[in-house]
């Protein structure tokens, strides 16, 4: 049952951040930023965000550090929507699994040409 519950709970964190991210978060450094994954420590205290980016031309780094700079806001937000005695501290990665997936794509294009 423990474990259900903390599926739950980092799906939870997942929708109600993205939803403050797309609704409540005004810092242009965060357009076409996608929550792809939560981790959540065995204790609750920390969650890792591992997010996405789609279509912007600043470094992941620069948005990496506006990102956990605004952690705070952030924390604060989510812990009016969840119903749970603590909030998280949160910590942002970027996921770069999109990044390899393309890639993996190309390579496996270049494989499939018919033969001459």
């Amino acid at each position: 049952m423990a474990k259900v519950n903390k599926e739950r709970r980092r799906e939870l964190i997942r929708i109600k951040l993205s939803s403050i991210l797309q609704k409540s978060a005004s810092n242009p450094n965060f357009e076409g930023v996608t929550i792809t994954d939560v981790k959540v420590s065995p204790d609750s205290s920390v969650a890792i965000i591992y997010y996405s980016i789609f279509n912007t031309s600043k470094s992941i780094s620069h948005i990496t550090k506006a990102l956990n700079d605004a952690s705070g806001f952030f924390q604060s937000k989510l812990s009016k929507s969840l119903t749970t005695r603590n909030t998280p501290r949160l910590k942002f990665i970027y996921d770069s699994g999109f990044d390899n997936t393309d890639k993996i794509e190309i390579i496996l294009k270049s494989l499939n040409t018919p033969p001459e």
